[in-house]
């Protein structure tokens, strides 16, 4: 069995390139060399085309690099059949968050670790947040101010640039890396992923070159799970355009509230309190007329026996269960319809 060459790995910046197609069955082909990275080590597969043909998935079977069609093809393409050679473009877009997401986690990983003695026990890259859940000797749980710390102390290494540098074992030797975690079994080659001399780590994933290209690392979020703390994070564009997005929510909501950015929190406490009195009000209103709605339907009725209907067109569930309460209250059955709610509400008086 040929094995593909992994060009993600040797050449990882190549976002376009040819290959030979060594077979094909069902949309599924294998190639003599790839710039595709599977999916695996909690991180997506990459997408692109195969001659010009959409990419549905790529995986990893059996030490081969299994590359999965969007079909049927786009008009004017077809199928590629083995000895057909092949132009593969790659989303560089999609590779890129990737790897800022991965090397973020390594990053975010090992601070936690050298500050806590947390240990990493998943990581999962997401279409909108990256999580990693981390497990404390003692079974505590991070809180807000050791998390503060650990992005501090990412942003400082960030800042510094250190380089990331992927060694292969082997040839060289593993046992030579103080490693973060234990390395996968069974595997002919690991290839270990440094963050200079801050963090060893055994991954499959794609990385950035330094951890300044980061750029940005920022924690979104934490709950407790499993007796581990979760820790959702955004690394490079994610966070830079997480930002660009709050700042653009943040001044909308000051234009609408009247008030300069950082009188936000108080101008929206007043904001709150006026609408919780607003509704308040709203409410008594909606009592008192239905209960005018009551005597008046009183009036009109034909007997001490009459039921007191209403039917409300344009008024919501909540108004008739108020008027059907309104007629029981002046001893009469009540049964109102809110027509947008598709609702009957009925209420009898209270005996004695």
């Amino acid at each position: 069995m040929t094995s593909t060459q992994r060009l993600y790995y040797s050449r990882p910046g190549l976002a376009e390139a040819e290959a030979l197609v060594l077979s094909a069955e069902g949309g599924t082909l294998v190639l003599d060399r790839t710039v595709f990275y599977p999916e695996g080590g909690g991180q997506p597969c990459d997408l692109g085309t195969i001659g010009g043909i959409p990419l549905g998935a790529v995986e990893l079977s059996g030490g081969q690099v299994l590359h999965r069609l969007a079909l049927p093809p786009p008009p004017g393409l077809s199928v590629p059949v083995p000895g057909d050679r092949v132009v593969l473009r790659l989303d560089a877009a999609r590779r890129l968050d990737h790897s800022e997401q991965h090397t973020g986690q390594h990053l975010l990983s090992a601070v936690c670790s050298r500050l806590y003695g947390a240990e990493t026990k998943g990581f999962h890259l997401g279409r909108e947040a990256s999580t990693v859940d981390l497990e404390l000797g003692s079974g505590g749980f991070l809180g807000p101010e050791e998390l503060a710390e650990a992005e501090a102390r990412a942003a400082e290494a960030i800042a510094e640039d250190y380089p990331v540098v992927v060694h292969l074992c082997p040839p060289e030797d593993l046992a030579s890396f103080p490693l973060r975690k234990g390395p996968p079994e069974g595997e002919d080659e690991i290839r270990v992923v440094e963050i200079d001399g801050i963090d060893y780590s055994p991954c499959c994933g794609t990385h950035l070159p330094s951890a300044g290209r980061i750029r940005v690392l920022k924690i979104v979020g934490a709950e407790r799970r499993k007796g581990m703390t979760r820790v959702s994070f955004l690394a490079g564009g994610r966070a830079i355009r997480d930002y660009g997005e709050a700042l653009a929510r943040e001044r909308e909501a000051a234009r609408l509230l009247g008030a300069a950015r950082e009188e936000l929190p108080e101008a929206a406490a007043r904001a709150a309190s006026r609408l919780r009195e607003s509704l308040k009000e709203a409410e008594a209103l909606r009592g008192e007329r239905a209960a005018l709605e009551a005597e008046l339907a009183l009036r009109r009725s034909g007997g001490p026996a009459e039921v007191l209907a209403f039917r409300f067109p344009d008024r919501d569930a909540a108004a008739a269960e108020l008027a059907a309460k309104a007629a029981a209250a002046l001893g009469r059955p009540g049964l109102a319809a809110s027509a947008p709610d598709l609702t009957c509400v009925a209420a009898l008086p209270q005996p004695g």
